[in-house]
């Protein structure tokens, strides 16, 4: 019944059930006995066949009962196939206004050149990577033109269109570029990477582990306190995941909102001198962190088999224990690209099925920090 509806992959992992709908790219984590009465619905040759399955096979003898998880199953099926709109799939080009600000950025061997059409523009992109400014107009690898049309950003790499994004949604414009930077440093594709997680990963010499956790939590201000005490930063708020089951480096400064100001000023020398930036339509006040160890000759990327969801919580005492990847889950995805094809699909689910999940709550910097480490040492 209605087999096109049915997930084109599903993974059982720790006590639920992950599925993706290749329709919508859509992953959804159910419990085993929500993914029982789904899977017998998709079986089920018409509704009086599926009702009988509930009844005979799972004794629920009360038809309005049945009735009405058949009326559920069938509409959230309808749901979850129902993808989202893509605005650049119908925009082919963009002429770009006069762009008066250009700037130039070295990583490692690869310098970029991006032009803006306004200070306003450039603030959305250049205050996470201005650690990274040069002043020396070498052979540029990739060039982007970044400017607005009406209530539209618009973003061109080498000349060729590649994006357009609502103003109001400007992360959507940061993420996009991010990509296309990360496509430029590790000489990749776009089509090379399963995801790009809202995620902060930090690295020791053999692995990373990524701390993801809701906007406030303190995902930002433990990577700056982790890499104050030895820890490399991979990358902040923008994780990569590549083919090849890495996470690689991004480049970007961290972000800190005003309230862990007075937290790092203890921590990281010169940070009472840095620049304060706004963001945003709530003009949040934040400063950006640089990474404290030079771009050139890091490692690139790392194997990752761990997933911290931390929250900062001084009324609470400090601990860390598992978790099921079901919470990691609801955190991870909805704020993540994945890609659409089902090669990778599977190659996320397949990660996925191999990650420890854990939980950090955490009142005392110490403690989160001692917890880091043990878990490198695992």
């Amino acid at each position: 019944m209605k087999a096109d509806l049915a997930p084109k992959h599903i993974r059982k992992i720790d006590d639920s059930i992950i599925l993706w709908f290749k329709e919508s790219n859509r992953y959804v984590v159910v419990p085993q006995h929500t993914w029982t009465l789904i899977s017998l619905y998709i079986e089920s040759k018409n509704k009086d066949a599926y009702l009988n399955h509930l009844e005979h096979e799972l004794q629920l003898g009360d038809l309005d009962a049945s009735t009405a998880i058949f009326t559920e199953i069938s509409k959230f099926l309808i749901e979850v196939n129902v993808g989202s709109n893509d605005d650049n799939a119908t925009v082919t080009s963009a002429v770009s206004p006069k762009l008066d600000i250009e700037r130039f950025y070295q990583f490692d061997t690869k310098c970029v050149k991006i032009n803006f059409e306004s200070t306003r523009i450039e603030s959305i992109i250049h205050p996470q990577i201005e650690h990274h400014l040069s002043n020396r107009n070498v052979t540029v690898d990739t060039e982007f033109d970044i400017f607005k049309i009406k209530d539209f950003l618009y973003i061109h790499k080498n000349k060729k269109h590649i994006g357009r994004y609502p103003t109001h949604a400007f992360h959507l414009l940061q993420g996009r570029f991010a990509l296309e930077l990360t496509n430029t440093i590790h000489d990749k594709h776009a089509d090379d990477w399963v995801a790009t997680f809202h995620a902060s990963t930090v690295a020791n010499t053999k692995e990373a582990i990524m701390i993801i956790g809701d906007s406030g939590n303190g995902k930002s201000t433990l990577s700056a306190l982790l890499m104050t005490n030895g820890f490399d930063l991979l990358a902040d708020d923008f994780t990569p995941l590549h083919l090849d089951t890495n996470l690689y480096r991004y480049p970007s400064a961290i972000s800190i909102k005003k309230g862990a100001f007075s937290i790092l000023d203890a921590e990281i020398s010169n940070f009472n001198n840095l620049k304060i930036h706004t963001n945003g339509p709530k003009k949040v006040n934040l400063k950006y962190v640089p990474q404290n160890l030079s771009f050139t000759n890091k490692n690139s990327h790392f194997p990752c088999t761990k997933i911290v969801y931390v929250k900062f919580d001084k009324t609470k005492s400090s601990e860390l224990h598992h978790i099921s990847v079901e919470k990691i889950v609801e955190t991870l995805i909805p704020d993540s690209w994945i890609s659409p094809n089902e090669h990778h699909a599977h190659k996320f689910m397949n990660w996925l099925n191999d990650i420890t999940c854990y939980e950090l709550t955490y009142s005392d910097n110490d403690f989160a920090i001692s917890k880091f480490k043990a878990l490198f040492n695992q």
